[in-house]
């Protein structure tokens, strides 16, 4: 049986290998219309492809880039209204019929699981792939998702992320658009861009501007 000053050093030794093993964490921002930035699903239904896109996506991420397998926290909002198939009464039919925006009007896409980090963390201008273990919430429904992702710190200090990963319909309950003006596969296919800019960035305090889609 352990004494007390048993307990008390290897308490003390947990503490010192937790503190040397603990992230100079740095906080990166994702703004709303960032040009850099795009969410796109491609659908592909029997004589009909379908795509859709937006650059409405906030976020933030918090990791120290030098040790990746320490742990991130990242939270990505999508604003789903905002997604264009380029053609306005499909937009409509997506958005009120199958997605229920005025009811479920964001995705979001939180994480804090590095698999396969790399040695050494992110370097300026070197693209590292790693997966990124998280949970996607859609539609009202959340589910675990495991994201293979490519990630390259800029020189400017800014990050970029690309990711893409499919999404069934019927596992977030969405009803599947079939008839006149939509139709869709049973697998939206996604691909995200990513541009997250230094907390301390003065462009990324910027309010959501106008950005084209295209």
């Amino acid at each position: 049986m352990r004494t007390s000053k048993g307990w008390t050093l290897i308490a003390l030794l947990a503490a010192a290998v937790l503190a040397a093993g603990s992230p100079h964490a740095e906080t990166f921002i994702i703004t709303p219309g960032h040009a850099g930035c795009e969410v796109r699903f491609v659908s592909k239904a029997p004589m009909e492809t379908v795509e859709g896109k937006t650059t409405q996506i906030a976020g933030r991420f918090d990791a120290d880039l030098s040790n990746l397998a320490a742990g991130v926290t990242l939270s990505v909002e999508v604003d789903l209204a905002s997604l264009d198939t380029g053609i306005a009464l499909r937009n409509h039919h997506m958005c009120e019929n199958h997605l229920q925006v005025e009811q479920y009007p964001k995705a979001t896409f939180k994480a804090g699981h590095v698999l396969d980090a790399p040695a050494g963390g992110l370097q300026p201008g070197v693209e590292t792939t790693f997966r990124l273990e998280g949970e996607l919430n859609l539609h009202g429904v959340t589910r675990p998702l495991t994201a293979p992702i490519t990630a390259k710190l800029r020189e400017d200090g800014g990050l970029e992320v690309a990711t893409t990963f499919d999404v069934g319909l019927s596992d977030f309950s969405i009803p599947r658009p079939k008839f006149l003006v939509m139709k869709l596969d049973e697998v939206q296919h996604v691909s995200v861009r990513l541009v997250a800019l230094p907390a301390g960035d003065t462009k990324a305090a910027e309010p959501a501007g106008s950005a084209s889609d295209g």
